[in-house]
């Protein structure tokens, strides 16, 4: 038998077409827009060359002196150093942005249901309410989907397929439960006031507890931050302090305890980030 081929990576498509054909928004995925992708690599790029250069920089000096092979190399380690600060930290930065839009997607969710809630206590059936809810919305993230909600009602799409469809594409599993919830209560005619309004103060106090831990954890975030930064300045301190430092970074057997430092360094980096990462 031939070789097996490797199975491509299944890569989640920023936008879904909805049952009203709209292009709708896939929030478990953030892809940058060109010039902010353009911003985020150059900032990677130089920051990580730079970062290079005081790990790797100043190879290939005659007596202390530098040489043409030390200004090649120089160029070398800071492209290939940024562009690999580039690979390795552009998705987290993408990860970052993605986790900040959702978490403002749960905010804008319970506004939603709040406005929900209103017009249900006012007399409004489910279809008035979540068109009710639209005026009161208005500059949110949460708007685009309230207004393909209420163009699926117009086109005879039950609210409960359109409410699932937004809730596989949330990335919050409130959003996911609450559409789960909603279309077996709607359809067995359960008391759909008290679980919008129930849903609201549960997200409500999941935000409520996630922002305590995350104040607790500010100090131990900027403890990490700094522990990530001050191998970085120690290192550039002993290169500028002494040439003799500096010469025995650049030998080989420099480079190479150096590359074991550096592998550790930003190990310890994306360890930190997922022990500090607070799951909404």
């Amino acid at each position: 038998m031939g070789a097996l081929k490797k199975e491509k990576k299944v890569t989640e498509p920023q936008y879904f077409t909805s049952v009203v054909n709209n292009q709708v928004l896939n929030y478990r995925v953030y892809v940058m827009k060109p010039l902010e992708k353009l911003i985020y690599s150059i900032l990677t790029i130089v920051a990580g060359g730079l970062v290079g250069l005081i790990f790797y920089g100043g190879l290939f000096k005659n007596d202390g002196e530098a040489t043409f092979a030390t200004f090649i190399s120089n160029i070398v380690v800071f492209i290939l150093i940024g562009l690999l600060a580039k690979k390795l930290f552009l998705p987290t930065i993408a990860e970052s942005l993605r986790k900040k839009r959702i978490s403002k997607l749960r905010v804008q969710f319970r506004d939603f249901l709040d406005a929900m809630t209103n017009s249900l206590s006012s007399g409004a059936n489910i279809n008035d309410a979540v068109e009710n809810a639209y005026s009161d919305l208005l500059s949110q993230y949460i708007v685009v989907e309230v207004k393909e909600m209420i163009s699926g009602i117009h086109n005879g799409v039950p609210i409960e397929d359109m409410l699932r469809s937004f809730g596989e594409r949330s990335g919050t599993d409130d959003i996911t439960n609450f559409s789960v919830v909603f279309e077996t209560a709607y359809r067995t005619g359960g008391n759909i006031k008290d679980i919008i309004r129930r849903t609201t103060d549960i997200i409500s106090e999941k935000m409520m507890i996630s922002e305590e831990i995350e104040t607790k954890l500010t100090s131990n975030k900027m403890q990490m931050r700094a522990m990530n930064v001050i191998p970085i300045f120690l290192v550039l301190m002993l290169r500028l302090s002494s040439s003799e430092f500096a010469a025995a970074f650049a030998s080989i057997i420099g480079v190479v305890c150096m590359t074991i430092g550096v592998g550790f360094f930003v190990a310890a980096y994306f360890v930190g980030q997922k022990m500090m990462d607070i799951k909404g």
